[in-house]
């Protein structure tokens, strides 16, 4: 009886024991795709590129030799930058103004993207909306006659 106690005993015990892992699985990092904050359309877009200074939407941030510029993933420089892509910028208020497009911000990392597709995005999005208020007027009006 007592054998038998102990036998299941061990058996239990060894059955309870994590078995060892080998050590690749702790190593190997996940990898988790990037995500976007919000839709494409509402990224803000570059307005103006100067030497110095980059407006993106409203806002005029000063660019100085610690401000890191990403175009698509990549380093790049100030000169890289174009007017119409879509960009997001961190950031400070380097001098207040009057209003806020007289505000000056200090600009620490600006990433861009070159592949800017919001202005055909845009377009399809109105010609959808305006065949569809043209199906609309074209419903409302059929019951009507002409005087």
């Amino acid at each position: 009886m007592n054998k038998l106690r102990g036998a299941l005993l061990l058996m239990a015990g060894i059955t309870l024991l994590p078995l060892p892992s080998n050590g690749d699985n702790k190593n190997k990092k996940r990898i988790v795709p990037p995500t976007r904050k919000g839709a494409a359309s509402e990224l803000p877009t570059i307005r103006k590129v100067r030497e110095d200074t980059v407006t993106v939407g409203k806002k005029t941030y000063k660019v100085t030799s610690f401000t890191s510029i990403l175009v698509n993933g990549k380093k790049a420089k100030v000169t890289d930058l174009k007017a119409g892509m879509q960009a997001s910028v961190t950031g400070g208020v380097l001098r207040y103004g009057k209003g806020a497009s007289d505000t000056i911000y200090k600009a620490s990392r600006i990433m861009a993207k070159m592949d800017n597709k919001l202005e055909a995005k845009r377009r399809e999005f109105n010609k959808k909306q305006a065949e569809r208020a043209r199906e609309m007027n074209r419903r409302q009006n059929q019951g009507r006659t002409r005087r």
